[in-house]
């Protein structure tokens, strides 16, 4: 009887025994599980750094590359005169402000010049007028060796030395140009200067 129940008892305690020897393997098992799953989180959050860093010096590249570019084009060429000339600006951009005076007389007849040319809505040019006076306004924000064509430009009338306004030089008509009394021969390429009394003349050949 005692041989008995020694024996159930001893059954008893080795299964227990296997029972706790699974349950340390499988405790085991879950401890290694962990640490592999930890270990391929770490794996991705590694990863993960290291595309948000190409990332993020990609797109710094690519931004540096178009702000370079971009200068680069705008210190390409620099805007000639005419090109200025026919920009809007501001009173408040104005850095060079000078005042030469025209007058056109075709015929023995003064040539009207019409007020606010250079002016359109909201829009005003460096070189302008504001009056019939043949005062050109000068307003520009930066310094320039304007010249009548440049004025011509802007009116969108038409003066060289074969023309003025709709007058051509033809057998019996010639176009004369002084400056502040003096003749000069420079026609369209003159260049503006402040207080400059300028005169074109079309008249008969004498």
């Amino acid at each position: 009887m005692w041989k008995k129940f020694w024996g159930i008892l001893k059954m008893e305690n080795n299964q227990e025994q296997l029972n706790n020897k699974e349950k340390y393997d499988q405790q085991r098992k879950d401890r290694e599980q962990k640490r592999l799953n930890s270990d391929r989180v770490i794996k991705v959050k590694k990863v993960l750094k290291v595309i948000l860093v190409l990332i993020v010096v990609f797109l710094a590249g690519h931004w540096i590359y178009l702000s370079i570019r971009h200068s680069n084009n705008n210190k390409s060429e620099p805007a000639t005169n005419r090109e200025v000339a026919l920009r809007c600006t501001t009173d408040m951009a104005t850095k060079f402000h000078i005042h030469p005076n025209l007058e056109i007389i075709a015929n023995g007849q003064k040539q009207e010049i019409s007020a606010n040319i250079g002016i359109i809505f909201n829009c005003m040019n460096p070189l302008h007028t504001h009056d019939r006076s043949g005062l050109i306004h000068i307003e520009s924000p930066e310094k320039r060796d304007f010249t009548l064509s440049d004025f011509f430009a802007v009116w969108g009338k038409t003066y060289n030395k074969n023309q003025i306004l709709d007058y051509r030089v033809d057998a019996n008509h010639i176009i004369r140009q002084t400056v502040n009394g003096q003749e000069v021969v420079d026609f369209e390429n003159t260049i503006l200067y402040d207080k400059d009394q300028i005169i074109i003349s079309y008249e008969q050949k004498k």
